[in-house]
């Protein structure tokens, strides 16, 4: 990820911190509208990614499951018009959620992308 410099030692001590109901998630990867691609993001990836965002050229990114088969995604935009803030859009096929909600804390909105992610887990993943 551009700009993201991990410090050995500290940014997996944070991740390994999370309560296990934010670690336990479904393999997944981070698109970025400039191009980068995470694979499996955490606290502090997505924290990073949105510290990265921008009103110009990297307004969004969206977060993927990796099985082709299931169809969930969680996307978190910049709000440039609006009064800031960033917007977080929920869909998932399976369940026929389509949520969206607002929000302005990078810390409030990772974790909710993450018990988010969390609730996508199948039985057999728990």
């Amino acid at each position: 990820m551009q700009g993201f410099r991990p410090i050995a030692g500290i940014l997996t001590s944070v991740n390994d911190a999370l309560p296990p109901w934010l670690s336990l998630r479904p393999p997944c990867f981070a698109d970025t509208e400039d191009g980068e691609q995470v694979e499996d993001p955490g606290h502090v990836e997505i924290l990073s990614m949105l510290a990265n965002l921008n009103t110009s050229d990297n307004t969004f990114f969206v977060i993927y499951p990796e099985d082709e088969d299931r169809d969930w995604s969680v996307s978190v935009h910049t709000r440039p018009r609006a009064r800031g803030g960033y917007e977080i859009k929920q869909h998932d096929a399976a369940t026929g959620e389509h949520a969206t909600r607002v929000d302005a804390d990078h810390t409030t909105i990772t974790i909710h992308v993450l018990e988010w992610i969390s609730q996508r887990r199948l039985p057999s993943e728990l």
